[in-house]
């Protein structure tokens, strides 16, 4: 057997070596090839929609700079401005004629640029660089005209930052406006309005216009679930936004570091610059999308592998099974004949039908084993049966000498009985011997453990009937042990020997304890008693024949039987073991 699965092993490794092997590697770099395919594709698209978006921003709010120059290109913009920038717009008299003139230039002018501008485009407005006149006018492609005095434009942000502003335009979004009613995200361009002439600012341009542009710019662009674009001013704020960006990411924004970790994610930072302004767009690429795709690229190239290791190993199973079962047909004859079994050989059938020897060398070597059993059955033959006949006569001679000596002891001590007139206990002794003598002149060679073990309580009944409570014996058969076959007067000899050298003349009592299981493939069979403890050189001495007998029996019967005399706190005990499974010489003595 051990031959088998070293040659099967060495069958396997040479397949994980030349199969499985190239398989995995073969699979890992095709994964890590398009891994890299993927990192660099994504590297790629980023860069391409970055320019491409930030292209198109940059043209988007080109076009709000320009209307942020009508003042300079249309004179009745101008002249209103200034007008409203002096606070002529407010007087009362004949100046207003003037002023009101100038509005409605204005206003036709506005409205002719609001019509041919862009839809996304909202609203105009203008807010005079006077403190003292607090009011912002507004023109819409619906209404030419909202007077937002209430609007406290001073106060806000957009206004001092714009004029404080070196840049020529100032950026900003909203929400929303007081003198707009619109759902969308409002993106302003703001710019300081100059006299031509005395460069005086007159005031602040604002060209507000809705987001649609800019998320028909995006909504073409393919994202990730947890990435996306963001928009920050020159101050490094997110000022818009497309697609899902975590929050705890914003912070680091300004920074615009090339890659951010945070709890749940990390993300590389693509950034690029929007011409004509201060604004940038920071892509995020989220890993965690990334990683999926690599998965599905692992997971494909592992089911593939694992695929192709299947296919493979049903091929090599195939092709190695005719091997494998020719050789496993050799060595199985070869076991047969090494326990003795030379009624056996290599089956021709299994060449004939089965086609199991694909190979000359095996076809040859079943051939020659064959040929050389029948050699070895005719030389083992005469010797193996001479050495059995001999091992017979030994036997027989053996157990001949147990039935006149184990008689000659019991009728001893019905001599005695009679002598003491214990007439009673003689006639259970005499019925006691009787189903004795059964036992022991029975023909049969072998018995079971469970008969030997019943013989040997007779026995001990025998003697209690003489010795009444100076014996005592115990008898304990395991439930697998009762059954299994052991020569015939095995273990009496040894009971006998315990009452006859155990017990001692100063009449104290003896205890025998007689035990019998099934232990690791063993038969163990146990004699102990607590009666005086044995002497091994008598045991061995010349003329003994009891112990002596049993354990030549129990040798002849098994060779790899064991049989063992110990003395343990003054309990002798004595031991044996017979291993299961059939025994050498069973056949013969059966």
């Amino acid at each position: 057997m051990r031959k088998r699965q070293t040659f099967y092993n060495n069958l396997l490794i040479l397949f994980l070596i030349s199969i499985v092997l190239p398989i995995v590697i073969m699979s890992v770099c095709l994964a890590y090839y398009f891994q890299n395919k993927i990192y660099e594709a994504n590297k790629r698209y980023f860069s391409t929609s970055l320019y491409s978006i930030s292209t198109n921003l940059s043209t988007y709010f080109s076009e709000l700079q320009n209307l942020a120059m009508t003042p300079y290109v249309y004179d009745d913009i101008s002249i209103f401005y200034t007008a409203v920038k002096k606070g002529n717009y407010t007087e009362e008299g004949s100046a207003n004629y003037t002023v009101e003139r100038y509005r409605q230039n204005y206003t036709t002018c506005i409205q002719r640029i609001l019509i041919t501008a862009r839809e996304d485009i909202l609203a105009i407005s203008f807010a005079p660089a006077n403190s003292n006149n607090q009011i912002m006018i507004t023109t819409t492609k619906k209404k030419d005209f909202i007077d937002n005095t209430a609007y406290p434009y001073l106060k806000e942000a957009w206004y001092s930052d714009s004029l404080a502003s070196c840049e020529p335009y100032y950026y900003t979004t909203s929400d929303s406006l007081p003198y707009l009613s619109t759902d969308t995200t409002v993106i302003s361009t703001i710019h300081p309005v100059k006299n031509v002439y005395t460069k005086h600012v007159l005031g602040i341009i604002r060209i507000d216009a809705s987001d649609k542009i800019i998320q028909d710019i995006f909504k073409n662009v393919a994202l990730s679930k947890n990435s996306g674009f963001v928009i920050v001013n020159q101050d490094g704020q997110p000022v818009y936004q497309f697609g899902k960006i975590e929050q705890e990411i914003i912070p680091y924004l300004p920074t615009a570091k090339a890659l951010v970790e945070t709890s749940n994610d990390t993300y590389d930072l693509y950034c690029s610059d929007i011409s004509g302004m201060p604004w940038r767009l920071i892509f995020v690429s989220s890993r965690k999308d990334t990683a999926k795709e690599i998965v599905v690229v692992w997971g494909l190239a592992i089911l593939l592998s694992i695929a192709s290791i299947l296919i493979a190993y049903v091929i090599f199973r195939s092709n190695s099974k005719k091997t494998t079962l020719a050789l496993n047909s050799i060595l199985s004859t070869m076991e047969e004949v090494a326990h003795g079994n030379f009624d056996t050989n290599v089956p021709s059938e299994v060449l004939l039908k089965n086609d199991s020897f694909t190979t000359e060398e095996f076809s040859l070597i079943a051939e020659n084993l064959n040929d050389m059993i029948k050699k070895l059955q005719l030389y083992i033959d005469k010797a193996y049966k001479y050495e059995l006949n001999h091992k017979e006569a030994e036997y027989r001679a053996l157990q001949s000498q147990v039935n006149p000596h184990f008689l000659y002891n019991t009728l001893n001590c019905f001599i005695s009985m009679n002598r003491l007139g214990m007439k009673k206990e003689l006639e259970d002794g005499i019925i006691q011997l009787t189903r004795l003598f059964r036992y022991t002149c029975s023909n049969e060679k072998l018995t079971t453990v469970q008969e030997e073990l019943n013989c040997c309580v007779q026995y001990c009944n025998l003697m209690k009937i003489r010795f009444e409570n100076r014996i005592t014996f115990y008898c304990d058969i395991g439930q697998d042990a009762g059954d299994v076959k052991i020569p015939r007067l095995l273990f009496q000899p040894l009971v006998e020997n315990a009452v006859k050298h155990g017990m001692s003349s100063d009449g104290r009592s003896i205890s025998i304890w007689l035990d019998a299981y099934v232990q690791n493939g063993f038969l163990v069979m146990q004699e102990r008693n607590n009666g005086v403890p044995i002497n091994l050189d008598e045991v061995y001495a010349e003329g003994k024949v009891g112990i002596q007998n049993v354990e030549s029996r129990v040798r002849i019967f098994h060779p790899d039987a064991q049989f063992k005399i110990e003395l343990i706190d003054e309990i002798t005990c004595i031991t044996i073991q017979i291993p299961l499974g059939g025994t050498r010489h069973e056949h013969t003595l059966g």
